[in-house]
């Protein structure tokens, strides 16, 4: 079981997907984009490190990403005066206007989704990753030990 926790992961991913790939394939999005796009709407402007931790896209990869969005004019990248070090992304209006037509095609999805698996079942899932999401060795490490001390 422990063994294939990730692979399971993997793989319930790759099913959630499938409600979402045509949709984004139809407005030539890669997975990726989409993700950005998604949290460039909930954060207005979002500094470069961030961004590529609440996307989970490696900051080398997210760079090419970010420079082709750019081109296609889907989103602004800014580097303040102060501290040309740092780079913030925004979404432009182009790319919020994209998100607004692709976004109820996204709902309808997830209602698809939804009669499949369950509101209830979703709702579990979701709750359950969020405390997985939180995890970490360090952390998991630490319990133990507390664990530990509090037997003795």
């Amino acid at each position: 079981m422990h063994e294939s926790l990730t692979i399971a992961l993997l793989q319930a991913r790759e099913s959630a997907m499938g409600f979402f790939r045509p949709i984004l394939k139809e407005h030539n999005l890669t997975e990726q984009q989409w993700r950005i796009i998604r949290v460039l709407v909930d954060k207005r402007s979002i500094d470069f490190h961030e961004l590529a931790q609440k996307v989970c896209i490696l900051r080398p990869s997210l760079t090419g990403i970010l420079i082709r969005m750019e081109r296609d004019d889907l989103i602004c990248r800014l580097k303040p005066v102060s501290d040309q070090r740092k780079l913030f992304v925004s979404l432009s209006a182009n790319g919020q206007a994209l998100y607004e037509e692709i976004q109820p095609k996204i709902e309808e999805g997830y209602q698809l989704l939804e009669q499949q698996f369950s509101t209830e079942n979703l709702q579990r899932l979701s709750a359950l990753l969020k405390e997985l999401i939180v995890l970490s060795p360090e952390s998991k490490a630490s319990l133990g030990k507390q664990t530990k001390k509090s037997m003795q």
